[in-house]
């Protein structure tokens, strides 16, 4: 009897931990269909706007070009009249060719690394969400670098996920988060996130992270 137990014991433990992975698989699935259920039969549905002008970032593009004159001004500027006091006779003398050419190089590269940073974020702001096609798939419109309109891109929504959670029961929508006003979601094979607005208006926060929330995500 004894020796029975022993044996069973851990073919029962399997059997119990079986069930109870294929119990959080079912409910994993039914809250998935559950949050699938508005966009079976409809087109296209709108589940995040940024509620903001398709132009909002027209300011973009002017602040890019005005800092890299700033800087290329000044990267020509220190190539061209950078002096030093020679130590033996006192007098001022150009600065060698490499202290001039790598302060300007520096100068160069620091301009259009603020300047690109700048337009990467624009590029990767989303105007609006929508899910289409019954729900099989994702349409982000995001920010053109002209800041003239806007920019359509099309996913699978399988291939969308997020490691953040939208929903922090905080705030008018529930999805305000202290020391972080952005929200992020990636597309599979995009090494970049796309940037959501907190402040933006959300369809249905809870579902939202259902169907995109993932604690682990490959993105190959």
């Amino acid at each position: 009897m004894v020796l029975t137990r022993v044996f069973l014991w851990p073919l029962r433990y399997a059997v119990v931990q079986s069930r109870g992975k294929h119990s959080a698989v079912r409910m994993g699935g039914g809250q998935i269909r559950k949050a699938m259920a508005p966009f079976k039969d409809k087109a296209e549905v709108t589940v995040y706007d940024r509620q903001l002008k398709d132009t909002h970032f027209s300011w973009a593009p002017w602040v890019v070009g005005g800092q890299l004159l700033i800087f290329l001004n000044f990267a020509d500027f220190y190539w061209r009249f950078s002096m030093e006091q020679d130590e033996e006779t006192g007098e001022l003398t150009p600065a060698p060719a490499w202290k001039r050419g790598g302060i300007a190089g520096i100068s160069l590269v620091a301009g259009v690394s603020i300047g690109g940073g700048i337009l990467h974020y624009v590029s990767r702001s989303v105007a609006r969400m929508k899910i289409v096609d019954k729900g099989s798939a994702v349409v982000l419109e995001t920010y053109r670098i002209s800041g003239r309109s806007t920019l359509t891109r099309r996913y699978p929504i399988a291939s969308m996920f997020s490691r953040d959670k939208l929903f922090t029961g905080l705030g008018d929508q529930g999805v305000t988060k202290e020391g972080s006003p952005q929200y992020s979601i990636y597309a599979k094979g995009s090494p970049y996130a796309f940037i959501m607005n907190r402040q933006g208006s959300f369809k249905d926060p809870e579902s939202f992270d259902t169907l995109f929330h993932r604690a682990a995500v490959l993105k190959k």
